[in-house]
């Protein structure tokens, strides 16, 4: 992958908020023949669909992060790591976009 997510992204949930931190996870799923499948999920905290978090909080108020708050950036930023979880394959996306393709769509 080679979006440039972190600082100044844009969301892929809301297409419109600012990505604040990404976290790329290892996961693993099973897909319908049972095998199973790895790959690499992001999560994303972005400033419009997460405004509750406090890191979203501390760069309202901040606008930028300030070298004196380091560890409190850090204390924040292991907190959303240790309660990320990756993103669910959607079944029904996966299957639309496999009919776009075949009606060469894509």
């Amino acid at each position: 992958m080679s979006r440039t997510p972190a600082s100044g992204g844009t969301c892929p949930r809301c297409r419109t908020g600012e990505v604040l931190a990404v976290l790329r996870l290892p996961h693993t799923w099973t897909n319908a023949s049972g095998r199973l499948v790895r790959g690499v999920g992001e999560v994303h905290l972005c400033a419009r669909c997460d405004p509750g978090h406090p890191i979203v909080a501390y760069f309202a108020v901040h606008g930028l992060a300030r070298p004196e708050h380091a560890d409190l950036l850090a204390r924040l930023l292991h907190d959303w790591a240790d309660h990320a979880l990756p993103p669910v394959p959607d079944e029904n996306v996966l299957w639309a976009e496999a009919d776009a393709w075949r009606k060469g769509e894509l």
